[in-house]
């Protein structure tokens, strides 16, 4: 059997429906360099959804560089990172209004923090807990992009993962496990694709984040359950070029063998109207 990995390891945690908070301090890179770097393919964009190109930043050494649209920038600086990042926003439909540039095209921003800034690393980024990073990044969107946004909370479509009838049977973690969690495809040699999710050494926030990038929704754990989880999951495919599979629906699967239940919800989550933005100057 061939193994395809769609969906890697993802450094995200926490999926959350509070407001993002609006008076953080605003900080400013010691220097910033902004470049355009072309447009998204449109195959690329189809994939990870509008504004999402799959990007993933450098942070270390106090340092920060990354090659993305605006659109994947304001996600991350804008306090989503805690909730699932660019998945999240796309999936709830939190950005809207703005130029087509900022989802279509890249720019290749190359940033030092100044001296005395807290050092931190890549994984305290996506997990939301750099916000002096964030507040920089803030900054540079509005002086550099000439961003300017508006806050309003909206009552989203979303799932909520919660205990079945009989009770949450989760299996726990064993120490020393490795810490991942993502998506592998399967082909048998007959044709058929069965989708695997599987997760390490990750708590239920995680778990979510996963669930939503499967579902195309922002999905809110509602459990109650704490500590981190081990499982491998086998599931049908959600997207209808994938061939016939055997496998349980992820739903199905998620109640028969965890205990858990996916059902349909709403709930509060801040969104993001962007009221105007320019082109920058390269430098």
């Amino acid at each position: 059997m061939n193994t395809q990995t769609i969906a890697v390891a993802l450094v995200m945690s926490v999926i959350a429906s509070t407001p993002i908070v609006a008076n953080r301090q605003r900080l400013v890179f010691e220097i910033a360099s902004v470049k355009p770097a072309g447009d998204v393919p449109g195959e690329t964009l189809a994939r990870f959804g509008s504004g999402c190109d799959g990007s993933f930043p450098g942070v270390e050494n106090n340092r920060f560089r990354v090659t993305t649209t605006v659109y994947a920038l304001m996600t991350w600086a804008y306090g989503y990172n805690d909730r699932g990042g660019c998945g999240f926003v796309t999936n709830g439909n939190l950005i809207s209004g703005g130029p087509s540039w900022i989802r279509n095209q890249r720019f290749e921003i190359q940033a030092v923090l100044p001296d005395g800034a807290p050092s931190y690393s890549l994984a305290q980024f996506l997990d939301g807990r750099a916000p002096s990073l964030e507040s920089m990044l803030r900054t540079l969107l509005e002086d550099r992009f000439k961003l300017v946004v508006r806050r309003e909370t909206r009552d989203v479509p979303v799932y909520a993962i919660v205990a079945a009838r009989g009770g949450a049977k989760v299996p726990a973690a064993k120490p020393g496990e490795p810490v991942a969690f993502g998506i592998r495809r399967e082909r048998d040699l007959n044709g058929g694709t069965t989708d695997r999710f599987v997760v390490s050494n990750a708590n239920m926030n995680r778990v979510a984040i996963l669930a939503g990038l499967v579902l195309r929704r922002p999905v809110i754990d509602r459990t109650g359950l704490t500590g981190e989880f081990t499982f491998d999951l086998r599931f049908a495919p959600q997207d209808a070029n994938a061939g016939e599979s055997s496998a349980p629906s992820l739903g199905t699967a998620f109640q028969e063998e965890l205990g858990l239940r996916i059902e349909d919800s709403r709930g509060p989550v801040e969104a993001l109207v962007i009221e105007s933005a320019e082109r920058p100057t390269e430098n």
